[in-house]
């Protein structure tokens, strides 16, 4: 295949594509480098290494050319809009297949969940699904090998896509960041369903500002997903988003040829009623067209009933009917590090573990957890390093106005001095306990805690690692807490 074929317009110098390459330590002389300065900026030293390592060509964006010595003046140097919809395109063409039915979903907070809740649904309906994001790949009840980002870059995505497909598995559901919306490492996959869960704010480091954001989620709903295909759309989470971007997410799919279908707690086309919301879990009820059934699940928090949602229309996209689905929804398993109740210990609080790390979705917690407690409600959080920094005092804030105590500590710090993390947090919530070791600070709050109290460890939910320069330290909030639960309780 010629460049000119696989880009679809004139260059100044066609080639035969040898191979298209997204990451030097993997390129090989001939092979054409393909690189976004979006990704993490250095576009001079990493073109410099692939033409050192023979390069047929390199494909940038606008603003990294712009930091290349004479690249107008280079023939080999191929500047375009989205260089890595091209590097997509062609993983796509080296591996074509994919499960028959791909939905996608995308959102702030809830990827995780609804991807996890699609495939056990639909794996509990006699169908064999998987499941791809910051989990990992969930193959029905077996927990595979995964590595990279929540969306796996072009290269490994498609050819997981086609193993999936070639294993016979024929429903799969994967997260889709905004992140990857913007680099273009979906853009061929055949979506047949995607869902919204929420947008509140995240990634303002990647994004600069909310519109932008939005407009790379959009992206989902505008330009991947089929012509036949269905919308899910939350919307308990239209009132966060201006006036005209929520208009947009339920009328531009339907523009393309696609529907759309309401999901939330009330006043939509699938109803996920909370009944009530306990220590055990949730009673709910489910409402779709004529179809009304009362279900319990055992999943901690009001807010679980929207992503539940999410996922049962996703999995109706793919032709189950409601009441087979909502037959399924006692038996399905809790998500781990996604409001994960942990063992109880006699005289010890009640302990639950997530992965929240946004304003939206720490104050969320907070307000599901508040009716259920008895005591007090504890809350043990910090933010990472070079990320967002904008957020930080808003989720002290939050955690000064819906917990009664409130313990800050490391959470990833990276290449950021850790106190200085503490302290953009306390500038909030000034009466706050400042401990910087985690462990320590999940000891002090369970040796402090009463048998009538809640606490929250918010931040890392499944992780297994604390990011503490380029180092990657074991680290585990579950591990750790059941440690301090032994230990108090002793």
């Amino acid at each position: 295949m010629k460049l000119s074929q696989l880009i679809s317009q004139p260059v100044a110098k066609d080639i035969e594509i040898q191979n298209i390459c997204g990451d030097t330590r993997a390129l090989k002389a001939g092979d054409i480098f393909v690189y976004d300065s979006k990704i993490i900026g250095k576009t001079a030293e990493f073109v410099a290494d692939a033409f050192k390592k023979g390069a047929a060509a390199v494909i940038v964006d606008a603003a990294g050319a712009k930091s290349l010595p004479n690249y107008t003046e280079n023939q080999r140097i191929i500047v375009l809009e989205q260089p890595m919809a091209i590097y997509s395109k062609w993983m796509r063409s080296i591996y074509p297949r994919q499960p028959a039915f791909m939905a996608g979903v995308t959102g702030t907070n809830g990827k995780t969940s609804v991807a996890w809740f699609v495939r056990e649904l639909l794996q509990k309906t006699g169908h064999k699904s998987a499941s791809l994001g910051t989990l990992g790949l969930h193959v029905g009840d077996e927990e595979r090998s995964y590595g990279g980002y929540t969306t796996l870059s072009s290269d490994k995505l498609y050819l997981q896509l086609t193993a999936l497909a070639d294993e016979g598995i024929t429903h799969t559901c994967m997260e889709v960041s905004s992140h990857a919306l913007s680099l273009r490492r979906a853009d061929d996959v055949s979506f047949n369903a995607v869902g919204f869960t929420n947008l509140s704010q995240d990634h303002m480091d990647f994004h600069g500002t909310m519109e932008s954001y939005f407009i790379a989620k959009l992206r989902l709903f505008t330009e991947l997903l089929a012509e036949n295909g269905v919308a899910v759309v939350n919307v308990d989470r239209l009132g966060n988003l201006p006036a005209p971007a929520a208009a947009m997410l339920l009328n531009a799919p339907k523009q393309n040829g696609a529907k759309v279908l309401t999901v939330g707690t009330s006043n939509a086309e699938l109803v996920v009623e909370v009944i009530d919301a306990h220590q055990q879990g949730l009673d709910l009820n489910i409402k779709f067209a004529d179809f009304s059934k009362p279900v319990s699940m055992a999943l901690i928090g009001r807010f679980q009933a929207e992503n539940i949602a999410v996922a049962l229309g996703l999995a109706m996209a793919s032709g189950v009917g409601i009441a087979e689905l909502t037959e399924a929804l006692s038996k399905i398993k809790s998500v781990p590090g996604r409001m994960e109740l942990l063992p109880t210990f006699a005289g010890k609080p009640l302990v639950v573990v997530d992965y929240a790390h946004t304003p939206d979705a720490l104050e969320i917690l907070l307000k599901s957890l508040r009716p259920q407690v008895k005591g007090k409600l504890w809350v043990v959080f910090g933010c990472g390093g070079n990320r967002d920094k904008a957020k930080r005092p808003l989720m002290g804030g939050i955690a000064k106005r819906l917990a009664d105590e409130v313990v800050v500590t490391d959470d990833n710090p990276r290449d950021e001095n850790p106190d200085d993390i503490r302290k953009e947090i306390m500038l909030a919530v000034p009466k706050a306990h400042n401990i910087g070791n985690r462990s320590k600070a999940i000891s002090y709050v369970l040796s402090n805690a009463s048998e009538l109290d809640t606490v929250l460890i918010a931040g890392k939910g499944h992780e297994t690692g604390q990011i503490v320069g380029k180092k990657v330290l074991p680290f585990s909030d579950h591990e750790e807490a059941l440690k301090a639960l032994r230990a108090a309780a002793s």
